[in-house]
């Protein structure tokens, strides 16, 4: 760990399963707790997800520099057996986003049977084994939003030693996963529930708490006030935090226009990206 470099491949990867896991993750959430009526949503984030999870595996592959040795990732073979690294960032990122989105591309073709899209018909037999790929999907955006921050949090990089590391991950994947669901959906003209926008400003706060136990518990002046600091201040905090919030808090006063959904949560995915980068960055630092 203390010798690989995350570039910008692998903190493009680490947003783009935050955005796959933490979407799929909060889409369940809401359906559940709304009484199953926002299928739909899981719908949008499996649509979402997919491409960009396929993205993550595709990143890490392309990190490799030998593409050829890309299986090396998930097994290596020595006599009379197989070798797996539970361990490794990459080895377990490349496991659960194939998974993931393996499960992702099932779940689109039985939808599309169920619809009786043509030439998927033939599969609509198939389409009670939904219930149970959502729920193994549940479970693997558990680990795609939270292998990460775990593992770096156990490493000796003095930048990532804090247990609020992963409670930051885990806010800023959610979060900008709800808020590509918002995007999407509101670009196709179908409704959000009320309840991502009120989920958006707890998210806000939930990882204010946990930006600010990371930034007390580590050494981060090249974050603060070094050579990162424009970037995190005006990426992470002020796009990524500030103005989502705002702008949030102004559409539950207002009218909840187009223009203002889509400022507020492409401020988002922007600010997760760019939070996600600083931290990483900051560490090699």
């Amino acid at each position: 760990m203390e010798e690989m470099v995350w570039g910008w491949p692998l903190i493009i990867d680490l947003w783009a399963a935050g955005v796959a896991g933490g979407g799929f993750f909060a889409a369940f959430l809401v359906d559940r707790f709304t009484g199953r009526k926002n299928k739909q949503l899981i719908q949008v984030a499996t649509w979402i997800g997919v491409p960009l999870a396929l993205l993550g595996v595709l990143l890490l592959v392309v990190d490799l520099g030998n593409q050829l040795w890309f299986w090396h990732l998930m097994v290596r073979f020595v006599p009379f057996s197989l070798m797996f690294f539970p361990m490794s960032p990459m080895s377990m990122g490349t496991w659960v986003l194939t998974l993931w989105s393996i499960c992702g591309l099932i779940l689109i073709v039985l939808w599309l049977a169920e619809r009786k899209v043509p030439g998927f018909v033939v599969l609509e037999r198939f389409a009670p084994l939904t219930e149970i790929l959502i729920w193994i999907n549940l479970v693997l955006s558990v680990f795609v939003i939270t292998y990460t921050g775990v593992v770096l949090s156990n490493t000796n990089m003095p930048t990532w030693t804090t247990a609020f590391l992963p409670a930051l991950f885990v806010s800023s994947a959610i979060f900008t996963g709800t808020a590509a669901i918002q995007l999407v959906s509101t670009l196709l003209g179908k409704a959000v529930p009320e309840e991502f926008g009120k989920a958006s400003l707890i998210l806000v706060a939930v990882q204010v708490v946990a930006l600010i136990g990371f930034l007390v518990t580590v050494p981060a002046g090249v974050l603060v006030g070094g050579p990162l600091a424009v970037w995190f201040w005006v990426g992470a905090v002020l796009i990524g935090l500030i103005a989502p919030f705002g702008l949030e808090l102004w559409t539950l006063r207002a009218q909840r226009t187009m223009p203002l959904v889509l400022a507020s949560t492409l401020c988002v995915l922007v600010g997760g990206l760019v939070l996600r980068a600083m931290v990483l960055l900051s560490g090699q630092a």
